[in-house]
Parts: structure tokens; sequence; C-alpha cells
């Protein structure tokens, strides 16, 4: 079913302790002359609904627009939950610092065999220790293409995740490259269960929220009444509701990305964070511990600015007036140009339905926090929440036209999507394939033997179709594209409507098969990972070795 959203906004300031307005705070009027921005970027993106907040002197500013569920015109506000997506890393990463802080964990630098004895390798990432985990600088490819499928049904349970880490294969050099890995949050999941001998839920729910009194937040195996439906956006800006993220009691990547929150009780939590860097050196007031480690920048972002890009533990790091974001985006503005340079935390969480983000500036004690359900054709949510930081710096006057960008990223998106398969039919140099159809038919295997891709006839046997995992939901026809290898697409509309990303590297959609002994095919690759070398990952059928020996060099 498709929707058209007619916009709805709502507006709430209360204190987070009692106190009046000073004349730096941000006033009612300058926050309502955001608000039509704030309604075209929605529009724009292809937004159906928003909560955002601001702490600024402890005083919480919060407003909301559009609708939580479209079909029940159920607005927006401040107590909606939304899924939190890589927002989620952060308040991991802070209950392993309170782990750390009482000694259960005794170092960050704890090698992950130590705690995990069934997380083994031979080679260097064998040494792999906590923060490796929790700075993304494990060396290890991320694998993200292994672990979501279409309409939001994980590949894998949560407990293939070790046998997966155990088999990555690495991409660079350990210790040496920021390479964002969301499997390595969900070990660190795994790491808080095993030390505590409870549930993550549990770990989360004493060591969190209930001493912040956080009651609209709670895991992926609990609903509450007021959350926020999810959906994607069309080509038109239409929405489309997709199947929820992260959802059931034993999910995998729940630590990663499947903590579910509100607008009122992110601000209280970043208020923690804020206090807890203010007070650290008097820490055990705080419920938020090791504050210096989590914000230290531990691992540089590869960035062309001069200008500090970091990460923390679940945190990013830049110093401002710069763009934020975990790499150069030409169509991201450059926040806080003419205002004084000062640091700023931050992070994004995506997952298909749910686009959120924060900033925190430690040296002014003001923190944003945006919250949406729908996977925009652009970075709407991003836009907002940096208009917002604008206004608090009181920088509005050297602000970026942020409604242009809102536009130019949107037609960037579609424009991607359609140079792709322009680019897959350029470069189609075959128009059947080179062997008979049942040469390339079979289950083709990892390395770690825990994913399969399935290549199979069509319906009408008159073609090929691989199916990812045999899955019916994520099966998609094969065309030839050069010898011995294969190419499958998507429209954007096709994608949204599987709840998938919309844009994909071009060597993610072929297929390259592979044999030795001049007849059926032994193994094929798939570059389902941007930092995988060329070929990509070889995935060999269980039945034929004939490509062993090209794992052996591997």
């Amino acid at each position: 079913m498709l929707y058209y959203i007619p916009r709805h906004a709502t507006f709430s300031c209360h204190n987070y302790l009692p106190q009046t307005f000073h004349q730096d705070t941000m006033h009612l009027n300058e926050w309502t002359t955001l608000f039509p921005i704030i309604q075209d970027i929605c529009n724009i993106s292809g937004i159906p609904g928003v909560s955002l907040g601001v702490v600024q002197n402890k005083e919480f500013h919060t407003a909301s627009f559009g609708y939580a569920d479209i079909t029940c015109k159920t607005p927006c506000d401040s107590d909606t939950t939304y899924v939190l997506g890589s927002l989620s890393k952060g308040i991991t990463a802070a209950i392993v610092a309170s782990l750390h802080d009482d000694g259960t964990i005794p170092s960050w630098d704890t090698p992950l065999e130590s705690l995990l004895p069934e997380f083994h390798r031979e080679d260097i990432y064998g040494e792999i220790t906590l923060s490796d985990l929790l700075t993304h600088r494990t060396g290890l490819a991320a694998l993200d293409s292994l672990w979501l499928s279409s309409n939001n049904n994980p590949y894998l349970p949560r407990s293939e995740a070790i046998r997966l880490l155990n088999h990555a294969p690495g991409v660079q050099p350990f210790r040496t490259q920021f390479i964002y890995n969301n499997f390595g949050y969900e070990i660190l999941g795994q790491v808080v269960e095993k030390v505590t001998g409870s549930s993550f839920a549990d770990a989360l729910r004493r060591r969190i929220l209930e001493p912040l009194k956080m009651r609209n937040t709670y895991y992926t195996g609990e609903t509450r009444g007021h959350e926020a439906k999810p959906y994607a956006a069309l080509e038109n800006g239409s929405m489309v509701s997709v199947p929820l993220p992260l959802y059931g009691k034993d999910v995998l990547m729940g630590s990663a990305g499947g903590i579910r929150s509100s607008v009122n009780d992110l601000l209280v939590l970043y208020q923690a964070f804020m206090s807890a860097e203010r007070e650290s050196a008097n820490p055990q007031k705080s419920v938020i511990r090791d504050i210096q480690q989590l914000w230290r920048g531990h691992q540089n972002i590869p960035h062309p600015s001069l200008r500090e890009h970091s990460y923390g533990f679940g945190w990013a790091r830049a110093q401002l007036p710069a763009q934020l974001s975990r790499g150069p985006d030409p169509l991201r503005p450059i926040v806080g140009t003419g205002a004084p340079s000062q640091l700023a935390i931050f992070h994004g969480g995506a997952i298909t339905g749910y686009n959120t983000y924060n900033v925190l500036v430690p040296e002014i004690e003001s923190a944003v926090v945006v919250l949406t359900n729908s996977q925009s054709l652009n970075g709407g949510v991003e836009l907002i929440g940096e208009l917002l930081v604008e206004m608090l710096l009181n920088n509005s006057h050297n602000a970026a036209d942020y409604r242009n960008l809102a536009t130019l990223s949107v037609d960037a998106t579609l424009q991607q999507e359609v140079s792709i398969n322009q680019r897959l039919l350029a470069g189609r140099t075959v128009k059947k394939p080179s062997r008979p159809l049942d040469a390339y038919i079979g289950k083709y295997f990892n390395a770690a033997g825990n994913f399969f891709i399935q290549i199979r006839y069509t319906k009408d046997k008159k073609g090929l179709e691989v199916a990812y995992m045999g899955r019916n939901g994520d099966a998609f026809t094969l065309i030839p594209y050069q010898r011995d290898s294969f190419y499958w697409t998507l429209t954007h509309d096709e994608s949204a409507k599987l709840a998938r990303e919309f844009v994909f590297p071009i060597e993610y959609h072929i297929i390259k098969f592979e044999s030795q002994n001049g007849s059926n095919v032994s193994c094929l690759w798939w570059k389902h990972d941007a930092d995988l070398p060329e070929p990509g990952e070889i995935f060999v059928q269980r039945d034929k070795r004939d490509c062993e020996h090209v794992r052996e060099e591997l």
C-alpha cells in the first residue's frame, strides 16, 4: 500500500532541571523559524514522521512532524519510539564501559578469545581485543550483505555471528584502518552476556535504563504502544510500509542497531553523557562510566580535511567546522563555518525503515537528536540535525541552503541507481550463457559454511536465478553478463518494496563462476563488500572441490 503524507507538527519545551531561559538559550520564535525548512526537508526526502530534540543548558526542547502511523494518522511526539539503528552502538559501548569500571571486564585490551573461546583464528586477526571491536579497527571485511536480507529478515541466527567472524576475510592490515563493522558490536553484545551471565536486555535495563529512568527505551524482544511504524520512500516520494527490522528476543545485530528509544529518553541519556564528561574527575556520581575512553579518538577516519575525524568507542568525533559524517560527501554541508572551533561527538543510524542521527557539542553542553521512520531518498535526517546544530551555535546566518541540499542529494541518489543499471547493461558482452544452464546450478557455500548462494532455474526454466540462502524473497533473475558471469538488478521502487538498501556498488550485482575441469563450474565469486579485493569472496559447492586451491592461495 502506498501513502502520501500530509504534514502534522507539534512543539513543546520543558526543563530537564527547573531553570529560566537565558539570553543565549534558543528562543521559541527561533525554533519556529526552522519548522518550514524541516517540513520541506521531510517532503523532499520522503520522511513520513520525525521527532527531534535539543538539550541546551540542561533545558530540553522537542518538536515532532508527521505521523508515526500513516494509516491511523497517529502523530509523532517526543515519546514515540523508533528503532535506533547504529545509535545503539554508543549505548552498547556505555554498557561495556560500566563492566570495565566495576572490574567485570579486566581491560579494554582483553583478547576476545579469552572471553569467547569459540572465537578462534590462526592469523594475526586472532589477536582482536574489545577495543578493536569498539573502534572498528579489526581490518576484517564488514560482511553486511551476509546478515540482512529482503524484508528486514536476517539471513543468519545470532549464534552464527562468531563463526562468521572466525572466517571473515582480512581486507586491511590489523589495527591500521577504520572499517565499520556491525558484527563487532554484535559480538560485544555477546561478550556482555557472557561476563554478566544475563541477557543483553537485562544488562541494558540494569546499567543504563533504570538508573536514568528511561521508561521508553527497550530492546529487540519487546513491543510498546507508541512505536513509529517503518516505511521506505518510493521514487515519487510516496511511502510503502516495510516489515519491522531487528525484532525478536535473540535477533542478530540487536546490540549493534536494535535498541528502541524516544527523543525524551535520549535527551536524558545524552545529558548524562555530557554530565559524565564534565564530572570526569568524580566518576562515581555518573551512570556513564569511562567517558574519557568512550569519547577519545582511538582510530582515525579517512577524510581529506586537516581537522580531526576519528572514532572513539561507539561515537565518531570531528573538530568543527567540519562535515559531520564518517567520510567525505560533496553534498554534506560543513557545519559551523564562521563559528568558534569546537569538538562535535556524533553518530548516525540506518536500518531499513528508520534513519536516526545525533550530535553532541560538549563544550557548550548541548546535544541534538533526530529520529525518523523512513528509509528516505537521501540523508534528510542528517540535514535536519545539522540545521539544528547551526542554530545551537548561533550560526544560522552562515548555514547552507538545506532545502537545496535535500533536493540535490535526492537527485544524486536516484541518478546513482540509474547509473549503476546503465553501467551493468553497457558492460554486458554476451547474450547467452557460456555453458548449458545446468552447469551453473547448485548451492555454493562460504568458508564458514553458514551462508550459501543457490543457483536454480527460473519458474519458466528459460533462465537462471540466484536465491540467497535459497529464499524466494531473495531470488533474482540472472542476466548473462560476460563469459561465465551473470548479473541481476532492481529498480529503486523494487528495492524499496523489498526493504532493501537502494544503492550498492556495481560489483555487488555480478556473480562470476569458475571451473577447472572444463565442464561444470564448482565455485563462484561474489564481491558483496566494497573492501574485498577482486574478484570478491569465493563460494564453493560442497560436492565439488575444483577451486579448493584458490581458497588455499587466499
